[in-house]
C-alpha cells in the first residue's frame, strides 16, 4: 500500500522523479543513476529526529549524507505521508531554496501562529487522527496510558475504552472531535493543540522512529569499530553518515556476541571475543573477520545491525536502508540474504529500502512475491519451499529502474511481480552480444 509519495526535481542526478513509497522499495539502475541519492533522501524524511526536531536543518542532513552539493536554485523536493487514499499529510517541501518541514513541533507552531486558519486546524486534526489510529493498532497498553492521563471517572474511562476497542474491531478511523466530546472539551484550536501535546508527552515511544542506513562501504565499519567517537571529535573527514553507521555498528558488536551465518554456509558462524570479531568455520578453526572472505565482511555488518535493531523493537521503529546487498555474494547467498531481510525488516511498522545493480536480487524478490500469491491457496506446500515469514505481499512492495534522471516503475500490480522483461533485458544484452560473436 502507498504510504508516501516523493517528488524530486533537479537534485544531483535526479531530474524529474515522482515515486510511490511502500513498506518495501527497491531501486535498480546503472552507476550514478541516483539510487543512493533517493535512498538517502528517504532516510532523511523517514527519520524521526529530522521530522520532529526543528533545530535539525535539511542542509545539515544533506551534508551528513554527502549530497549537499546536489542542491540547485531550481531544486524542488516534496515528501507526503498518507493517512488514507484521500488524506495526504505533507511532511516536507523544498522550493525556491527554502523549505518547510511538518513534524509535531512544526505543525503545532504553524497552528499556534494562526489559530483562525481552519486549513491548518484541519491539518493538525489529521495528524492527531493518524497517530491515534497507529496507537490503537499497536497496543492496548498505549490506549490505557493515554486514557489514564486525563484522570477520568470510571464511567468516562469505560466509554473511552469502548470507543477505541470499537474502532480497532471495525477497522474504522479515529475522530478527535468525538474524543473531545467524550472529554467534554470544546472543539477549538487550543484543545486540539493540547491533545496533540499530550500525545507527544505521554507516548514518546510511539514516535521513536529511526532510519538505519547500511552503506556500500560497510566493510569499512570493521576498521573504525570502537573508534567512531574519536573520529567525530577530531573532525576526521569521513562522511557523517558512515560515522553514524559506525556508532550503530559499535553498539551491535557489543550487544550481539554470536551469530549463525547460514546465509553463507550452515557450518559458519560469527563470534565476538574480546575486541576481535571472528568467523568460525567449525568448532575450532577461526579467522579474524578482517582477514575473512570479502562476502563475509560485507554481509556480517548487515546481519549485526539488523539483529541489534530487532533487540530494540520495543523502543524504536526502524526504516532499514540497505545499499547493494549483493556485494561480493554468490547468487544463492544473495537470495538467502533477501529472504532474511524481508523476514526481519518488514514487521511492526518497519520498512525496507534496497538499492541494487543485480538482476539476481530482482529474481529473488519475484520468488518471494510469487510465494505470497501461491501461499494464499497452498500455504503448506509453499512453506516447504520458502518459509512463510519471507513471503512478500505485492501490496507492500514496489520497484523502480532509474535511468536518465527519471524513475520507471517496473512492478506489475495486477500480476504482483517485477516485470519479467526488466530481469530478462540484462541477460538478453549478453545473449545478443554472444550471438553476434558466434555469427562471425
Amino acid at each position: 500500500m502507498e504510504r508516501a509519495k516523493l517528488i524530486v526535481k533537479n537534485f544531483g542526478p535526479l531530474k524529474d522523479i515522482e515515486i510511490e513509497v511502500r513498506e518495501m522499495v527497491t531501486f535498480i539502475g546503472a552507476q550514478a543513476s541516483g539510487k543512493s541519492t533517493l535512498a538517502k533522501l528517504l532516510s532523511i524524511f523517514e527519520d524521526e529526529n529530522f521530522r520532529r526536531d526543528e533545530n535539525i536543518t535539511f542542509e545539515e542532513e544533506l551534508k551528513k549524507y554527502n549530497i549537499y552539493s546536489y542542491l540547485k536554485q531550481e531544486t524542488y523536493i516534496s515528501y507526503d505521508n498518507f493517512e488514507s487514499k484521500d488524506i495526504s499529510l505533507s511532511s516536507f517541501v523544498y522550493e525556491n531554496s527554502e523549505y518547510l518541514k511538518f513534524g509535531s513541533s512544526n505543525c503545532l507552531d504553524l497552528v499556534k501562529r494562526d489559530l483562525n486558519n481552519y486549513k491548518k486546524i484541519d491539518f493538525l486534526k489529521d495528524f492527531i487522527n493518524y497517530d491515534l489510529d497507529f496507537i490503537i493498532l499497536r497496543k492496548i497498553e498505549f490506549i490505557k496510558k493515554f486514557i489514564r492521563h486525563f484522570n477520568l471517572s470510571e464511567d468516562k474511562t469505560n466509554i473511552f475504552i469502548d470507543y477505541f476497542i470499537n474502532i480497532k474491531k471495525n477497522k474504522s478511523k479515529s475522530d478527535i472531535d468525538q474524543i473531545l466530546e467524550i472529554l467534554e472539551m470544546e472543539k477549538k484550536p487550543e484543545n486540539y493543540i493540547s491533545i496533540y501535546e499530550d500525545l507527544l508527552n505521554i507516548l514518546p515511544e510511539v514516535y521513536a522512529f529511526d532510519s538505519l542506513y547500511i552503506p556500500t562501504e560497510r566493510n569499512f565499519l570493521h576498521l573504525i569499530a570502537e573508534n567512531t567517537l574519536g573520529l567525530i571529535n577530531n573532525n576526521v573527514q569521513i562522511p557523517k553518515h558512515l560515522l553514524n553507521s559506525g556508532q550503530d555498528y559499535e553498539k551491535a558488536i557489543k550487544s550481539i556476541k554470536e551469530l549463525p551465518l547460514g546465509i553463507i554456509d550452515k557450518k559458519i558462524k560469527y563470534k565476538r571475543e574480546g575486541k576481535t570479531s571472528y568467523i568460525y568455520h567449525n568448532q575450532t578453526e577461526k579467522v579474524d573477520l578482517l582477514e575473512s572472505a570479502s562476502g563475509l565482511q560485507t554481509v556480517v555488518p548487515i546481519l549485526l545491525l539488523v539483529e541489534y535493531a530487532k533487540s530494540l523493537k520495543d523502543e524504536y521503529n526502524f526504516n532499514f536502508v540497505v545499499e547493494e546487498p549483493e556485494l561480493n555474494l554468490y547468487p544463492k547467498a544473495q537470495h538467502e540474504l533477501i529472504k532474511y531481510l524481508v523476514k526481519n525488516c518488514l514487521l511492526d511498522r518497519k520498512n525496507l529500502i534496497l538499492t541494487t545493480h543485480s538482476p539476481f536480487i530482482l529474481a529473488s524478490l519475484n520468488n518471494l512475491l510469487l510465494a505470497y500469491d501461491k501461499g494464499q491457496s497452498k500455504p503448506k506446500e509453499v512453506n516447504k519451499i520458502i518459509k512463510k515469514e519471507s513471503w512478500l505481499n505485492p501490496k507492500n512492495f514496489i520497484a523502480y529502474q532509474l535511468k536518465n534522471g527519471k524513475a520507471y516503475k517496473i512492478t506489475d500490480d495486477k500480476l504482483g511481480q517485477i516485470k519479467e522483461n526488466m530481469i530478462d533485458r540484462i541477460s538478453d544484452e549478453f545473449s545478443d552480444e554472444f550471438s553476434k560473436l558466434l555469427n562471425l
